[in-house]
């Protein structure tokens, strides 16, 4: 398996994951929170899509986290030099 360096998109889906996660949602229950589908949700946590402006805000209110919050953890993730198999 290839290793890559941690791109934003993919942190951005650890730290989203790692949110709902936390607050035990599943995602379905976040996806019916923000006004998106759940397959949708599974794709970005999947590295698979990524959210427009807007859904992203939406998956941070529906999470109760600033959106500021999720940009920032997300930058500090990539930041920290991880890496995903692809």
């Amino acid at each position: 398996m290839r290793r890559r360096k941690l791109e934003f998109s993919d942190a951005f889906a650890l730290v989203l994951q790692r949110h709902r996660e936390a607050k035990k949602l599943s995602k379905q229950t976040l996806a019916q929170k923000a006004g998106l589908h759940q397959t949708y949700i599974g794709k970005i946590e999947d590295g698979l899509s990524n959210p427009s402006l807007d859904a992203a805000n939406a998956i941070a209110e529906a999470l109760g986290v600033p959106f500021a919050t999720l940009i920032a953890e997300a930058e500090a993730e990539r930041r920290r030099g991880g890496s995903v198999a692809r």
